[in-house]
């Protein structure tokens, strides 16, 4: 039968764990889930445009086939950009880093866990009975430290999902460019071709018209070396395509993937790009992702240094103790504990918080300003590009094309010397690469502008979202109150 003393004892026992218990139950607990941040990501990463949806790439595996490209059909730019969404190591690390922000999110919003202590004491003078002490501890000073450390929880969940998707950005900017390239090494490879059968057929005359002693052996020394600068030339041409599949792989997360296949797109693609260097800026100002991030960099430091000052409040902790003497006497004992900063006043973890923040908004002006400086260069560089390829392809290859062809016809008829021929050749083969060359470096602009304003020149789809991780009470109260 049990004693009303030890009832008493269990009572209070049961007692002081409920009130632990109605504590943790109080604070509330956030979903580790990070789905919700991950289809943020995927909806700020639609901006960049592909055949495959961001979360349904994301849903695949990291080194499984894509649906959007089996690795042997005609490589498009869309279809490149969606296997590189899926197979990218680098995006699946940024998605990682969004779960690992929601974890510490949901960490920083848990109260320090309770202290139960107890003990039963050994009678050693030869009285009966044995002392009992059952104690139970919980530290309150997280009741006011708690939302500062959850709101640079929040800050920094924020900055990761713009992180991951600007990476989307940056990542598909440079598939695009660097399918480009691939475009343009075919081509090269195609006039580098068609110029060793140019100087080949040069050969051939030549050499009949030495054989009827109307040329020198000179001069045919002179259009075999043309030729053989031509083979090397296209022998250079083809290895630089391999290398530029190579690296377009590379970056798609298919490394390991056959070269045997064809890139297709026109060199450079119809784009609807604004011309007015003002909307351009104020794309930039609505859609650079990592100006966002480095605005939640700051309003972690702020959060942080609300925590740092709270570091001048005094610890607080309570407890409630029942204890059992070896005369059989009982007692209930409610208590505090108080930490006065006397010591440790908190000015330094202050100071460096300060110090912290200046840095951070500096960090926050830099990436604004550059946002603005890569705006102005990329577009300068789209627009002499531009400009440079349509005087090369109106003006210079017109030209040569009719003095390469004409030269021909007055070379055989014994108008025109072996070296105006030979010189007209080069000209226009010259001419045609230069043409190839400024068609990627038009691409090559589009696609660092596209990046520097944010993804894409569509205002509604480039527009950084504004969003909270979670609808807190504290916030929910203070926005309704306002």
């Amino acid at each position: 039968m049990t004693s009303p003393r030890t009832g008493s004892g269990t009572y209070i026992l049961t007692i002081s764990i409920a009130f632990m218990v109605v504590m943790l139950l109080c604070t509330g607990c956030a979903s580790l889930n990070a789905d919700r941040e991950i289809n943020l990501t995927a909806d700020m990463a639609r901006r960049i445009s592909g055949n495959l949806d961001p979360s349904d790439a994301w849903a695949l595996p990291v080194q499984g086939e894509s649906p959007a490209w089996n690795g042997q059909d005609p490589l498009d730019y869309d279809a490149a950009v969606s296997v590189a969404l899926q197979g990218d190591p680098t995006l699946r690390t940024a998605l990682a880093v969004i779960v690992e922000r929601r974890a510490q999110y949901v960490q920083q919003g848990l109260p320090p866990n309770p202290t139960v202590a107890f003990g039963i004491g050994i009678a050693i003078d030869g009285l009966a009975g044995a002392p009992m002490m059952v104690q139970g501890i919980q530290m309150l000073s997280w009741l006011w430290k708690n939302p500062w450390r959850v709101d640079a929880a929040e800050a920094e969940l924020r900055a990761a999902v713009y992180k991951a998707a600007e990476r989307c950005v940056i990542v598909l900017a440079k598939t695009r460019i660097q399918l480009a390239a691939v475009l343009a090494a075919q081509e090269t490879l195609v006039l580098d071709e068609q110029y060793v059968e140019i100087t080949q057929k040069t050969i051939d005359l030549v050499d009949a018209m030495r054989q009827a002693g109307e040329l020198a052996e000179l001069d045919l020394d002179r259009a075999l070396v043309d030729h053989e600068q031509a083979v090397a030339s296209a022998v250079a041409s083809k290895h630089a395509l391999t290398e530029a599949k190579l690296e377009l792989l590379g970056t798609m997360g298919r490394p390991d993937a056959s070269i045997d296949w064809i890139a297709i797109g026109d060199l450079p693609p119809k784009w609807n790009i604004p011309e007015d260097e003002e909307q351009l800026l104020e794309l930039a100002a609505i859609g650079r992702l990592d100006v966002a991030a480095s605005f939640e960099a700051v309003r972690q430091i702020e959060a942080e240094l609300g925590l740092a000052k709270t570091r001048r409040f005094p610890e607080i902790g309570i407890n409630v103790s029942y204890q059992k003497s070896f005369s059989g006497r009982e007692g209930i004992l409610p208590g505090a504990a108080i930490t006065i900063p006397i010591l440790d006043n908190g000015d330094p973890a202050i100071a460096m918080q300060k110090a912290r923040l200046e840095q951070a908004r500096m960090k926050l002006l830099a990436a604004s300003e550059n946002a603005q400086r890569e705006v102005r260069t990329s577009f300068n560089q789209l627009l002499d590009a531009k400009e440079r390829a349509r005087i090369i392809r109106y003006g210079q290859l017109h030209a040569a094309i009719n003095a390469q062809q004409r030269s021909d016809s007055a070379y055989a008829e014994g108008e025109v010397s072996l070296n105006t021929q030979l010189l007209t050749q080069r000209q226009r083969i010259e001419v045609e690469r230069e043409l190839v060359l400024m068609e990627f470096k038009t691409m090559q602009a589009m696609c660092m502008l596209r990046q520097a304003v944010g993804g894409s020149f569509d205002m509604t789809k480039d527009a950084v979202p504004e969003f909270e991780i979670e609808a807190r009470p504290e916030k929910a109260a203070k926005e309704h109150s306002s």
